[in-house]
């Protein structure tokens, strides 16, 4: 059944107010949408910071929502969009519920970051910063690692990038979930290799969820030990200037500043800024604080 298509055409020259609205576009036999935030008497023309959630999240979380207060009132637009997770026209309230059969993987992200490019693109975007926070800081670094000829991508700028390395991997799966992740993985990479991508996984842990049901293609993609899901190997290839935020307060990625000191010392055009009393969301003063220092960035060159 085909999707109807979407592709709101909007009044981009209101000067007197901020402008929100949601955007769909289509994707595949999917919908996606998204919500776009003009900054007062500005247009699309004048540039667009496209925003990815982590995980599992949607758009209207408090890290999203931290960047949609602060960004228009300096008079920067963004567009932050909700991942589809095979949901059509998702709109979920928080994270995706465990309770249905996950067919997703962690690289349909870049596939959705790139129809929204492309959208912006059509609409005559020559101004676009990509901005992603924890796993949509990796699949945002991942897509402009693949997409440095895009001379319309200007700046990447990262919130607390997820990290990543097989020893930890194993071993936080061993304690979440008291299972040995690489049979677990070994299982799954069968199937895929069989052509069998599509087949179930009863009773499989995945990410947050516990006894889940999972398909062996899913299951790989977000566990098979590829190095790209590490936001530190992916930066020295990324050729646009970059910016990594760490928060002081984070607990989830806790070791980014220290990772990223090979990378910072080679690499020019990659900047990292610890933000005092950051946690991982970045609420509050902290989220002030990394927007005015992100509105700097987007704004210098």
């Amino acid at each position: 059944m085909k999707t109807v298509i979407y592709a709101f055409l909007l009044m981009f020259s209101l000067s007197h107010s901020a402008f929100a609205k949601e955007v769909k576009i289509p994707f595949g036999e999917l919908t996606l949408n998204g919500e776009l935030l003009l900054a007062d008497g500005k247009t699309l023309k004048d540039g667009v910071v496209l925003f990815t959630h982590g995980t599992w999240m949607n758009n209207n979380y408090s890290t999203a929502n931290t960047l949609k207060n602060y960004l228009p009132d300096s008079g920067i637009n963004i567009l932050t969009i909700n991942l589809s997770f095979n949901v059509n026209d998702r709109h979920d309230n928080a994270m995706i519920s465990c309770d249905r059969i996950h067919t997703h993987k962690h690289t349909d992200a870049m596939k959705e970051i790139g129809a929204w490019v492309k959208w912006l693109e059509k609409q005559g975007v020559h101004n676009i910063t990509l901005a992603g926070h924890s796993r949509g800081g990796n699949q945002t670094a991942w897509y402009a690692s693949e997409h440095n000829a895009d001379a319309n991508i200007k700046h990447v700028v990262l919130f607390a990038p997820q990290l990543w390395s097989k020893k930890s991997e194993i071993a936080e799966y061993k304690q979440r979930f008291h299972k040995d992740l690489t049979k677990e993985v070994a299982k799954a990479d069968k199937l895929v290799k069989a052509g069998k991508g599509n087949e179930v996984m009863p009773h499989t842990d995945l990410v947050y969820c516990e006894d889940a049901k999972v398909t062996a293609a899913s299951f790989a993609s977000y566990y098979d030990f590829n190095p790209n899901m590490d936001t530190v190997h992916l930066l020295p290839k990324i050729k646009k200037p970059v910016l990594v935020f760490a928060g002081t307060d984070d607990t989830v990625v806790k070791d980014l500043p220290e990772r990223m000191k090979p990378v910072l010392q080679k690499h020019a055009n990659i900047h990292l800024d610890v933000i005092d009393g950051a946690t991982h969301f970045y609420r509050d003063f902290a989220g002030e604080d990394a927007v005015e220092k992100m509105v700097s960035f987007i704004q210098k060159d």
